[in-house]
């Protein structure tokens, strides 16, 4: 069964010298299903649209992002892995690889959270390193 779900979002983005923080709110979904959970919610950042977005926790190491809209992504993000996926935005489309360097979802049905962290490359050259911590906060259905 879906909950309505506040997810709140603390992100870092590592650039050669250069470092960006960001934190955002967002209402939505949260799921327990046969395979793990799924979180969707409508982007936070003006900036990527009105983008839906599905986070799928498959387990405690492997997180399926998937976003729809002006920056269209599908990320596969496995510790210890490189995964190829494509990245679509309003100036062209990127082939990336992402190299899942730690996921850790602590999730139950009343939410939990997942961080990970992954470094992206275009064309074997690093694009950047990225932090993403979720908590996921369950409401009582009204």
């Amino acid at each position: 069964m879906k909950n309505k779900a506040t997810i709140i979002f603390s992100s870092e983005q590592h650039y050669e010298n250069d470092s960006d923080k960001s934190r955002l709110k967002a209402e939505g979904s949260f799921e327990k299903t046969n395979d793990g959970y799924v979180i969707e919610y409508t982007e936070p950042d003006e900036g990527m649209g009105k983008a839906l977005s599905k986070i799928r926790v498959i387990n405690s190491s492997c997180v399926h992002l998937s976003r729809n809209g002006l920056y269209a992504t599908d990320f596969h993000i496995e510790q210890g892995k490189t995964h190829s996926c494509a990245y679509k935005t309003p100036f062209g489309d990127m082939d990336i690889e992402i190299v899942g360097k730690k996921v850790d979802a602590a999730l139950t049905q009343k939410g939990g959270t997942v961080f990970l962290c992954y470094e992206l490359f275009s064309n074997s050259e690093p694009i950047g390193e990225n932090h993403l911590n979720l908590t996921i906060k369950v409401r009582p259905i009204e």
